[in-house]
């Protein structure tokens, strides 16, 4: 007793210490969670600017080079004869800037791709840690019924006539039981705010006086929305994945891009020419007029091959990671898919196993109740029945896992909505 004592101290302190001081508790669906995320996530927004950055970085590929003014100015009797000069000088890039431009837009087209990727993947890590929380409710709500269920049988124990066979064994086997699952469900509640915690952490917000949890009590609700998905043919979620998994695009914007950075690299060896321009005077004052002259830079001395060939590697490579990156996604593919269309095929089983064994739990603590069998009898039945409940639970977090896999590498959401499939 003295150590259940200070379990539910320790649990009580543990609340008290960590929640943030008068914070509100706001209960939001998934999609609801997945919005606010999109819309406040910090890192997010922080990640977002890149393509700020790239952007001004595209303006500076543009660039036209600076003039610079110039003059030789004769001094002593040398300047009487002779002509100093004040000019202008213009460098001229050649066949360069158009394609560093196109190399820092092809940048710019795949951060914004890999920032649509991060997006997805907050989405699926908000969804992934929302679901937690639900699940951990679920854990909570098995081990509370099991916790009414063994105080139920201590109170039956204790209350059979003393002479009764196995009196003294039943009473201690039933408050021992008992006891332990009282800190069992201590545990769970521990592990429960856990994921509270860590769920308001993936959502990442601003303002920290505000605590989201889940708008589900549990995984065992008549109708959850969240698992509420529709699965399509495989032909059509492969050929989804083809078209928008971001993996896929972000190949292709590498290989894009090193092709751009290609084409640079191959327009550095041309010469660029420098135009020259201005006024020239004697220094006695009697000759004055222009000047014109220009001048190329030959690349005589590093002819750029090793940067050539460099991102020719780099391109070369880049395709072999499209093409792995295709075969890769066909077997995961195969693979989510798998698991989740078994998985749900498991779930219709597992509910009506769950009446069935609800129904022998409470006629076995009926007979318990009224003497007709052992208390041992009844931890076996009421030991398959958790057994049950934990593996029913546990299918679901592998159905609703192979669902977020096959988001992430789907690169799209048309699982939970029929009618998206028309817009294909």
């Amino acid at each position: 007793m003295f150590l259940m004592k200070k379990i539910v101290i320790f649990f009580a302190v543990f609340i008290i210490t960590f929640l943030p001081a008068n914070a509100d508790i706001v209960k939001i669906s998934a999609d609801d969670a997945v919005h606010l995320a999109l819309e406040n996530n910090l890192e997010l927004q922080a990640k977002r600017k890149e393509i700020d950055i790239l952007k001004q970085e595209v303006k500076m590929a543009n660039a036209l080079k600076n003039p610079q003014l110039q003059s030789s100015v004769l001094i002593g009797h040398i300047g009487r004869s002779n002509a100093s000069q004040a000019g202008v000088a213009l460098p001229v890039e050649i066949a360069k800037r158009g394609v560093r431009k196109k190399a820092a837009i092809a940048n710019l087209s795949l951060m914004e791709d890999k920032i649509r990727q991060e997006e997805l993947n907050l989405k699926l890590e908000v969804m992934s840690a929302y679901f937690d929380v639900v699940y951990m409710k679920s854990v909570v709500s098995i081990l509370q019924q099991r916790e009414q269920l063994y105080r139920k049988m201590r109170q039956v124990a204790e209350a059979k006539p003393k002479t009764s066979p196995n009196y003294e064994i039943e009473k201690m086997q039933s408050d021992i039981k008992h006891k332990k699952q009282l800190i069992s469900l201590n545990k769970a509640k521990a592990n429960l705010i856990y994921a509270q915690f860590h769920f308001n952490k993936v959502l990442n917000l601003k303002d920290t006086s505000t605590m989201y949890d889940t708008r589900e009590s549990s995984l065992f609700q008549d109708h959850i929305s969240l698992l509420d998905i529709q699965l399509p043919e495989y032909s059509t979620i492969e050929e989804v994945a083809m078209k928008y998994s971001y993996s896929i695009k972000i190949a292709y914007d590498n290989i894009d891009k090193s092709e751009r950075e290609l084409s640079v690299a191959k327009h550095k060896p041309i010469p660029d020419l420098t135009v020259q321009g201005g006024y020239a005077f004697s220094g006695d004052g009697q000759y004055h007029g222009a000047y014109v002259g220009g001048y190329f830079d030959l690349p005589v001395l590093y002819s750029y091959r090793p940067e050539i060939k460099r991102a020719q590697i780099v391109l070369d490579r880049a395709k072999i990671d499209e093409v792995s990156f295709e075969n890769k996604l066909k077997f995961a593919l195969k693979e989510d898919y798998n698991n989740f269309k078994y998985a749900k095929e498991n779930m219709g089983y597992y509910k009506a196993i769950l009446k069935e064994s609800d129904n022998i739990l409470k006629m076995s603590e009926q007979r318990y109740a009224s003497g007709k069998t052992s208390l041992l009898n009844l931890f076996i039945i009421e030991n398959s029945h958790q057994e049950i409940l934990n593996e029913y639970i546990s299918d679901m977090q592998v159905y609703y896992d192979a669902y977020l896999d096959l988001m992430h590498n789907m690169g799209h959401d048309i699982l939970l909505d029929e009618k998206s499939l028309d817009d294909l």
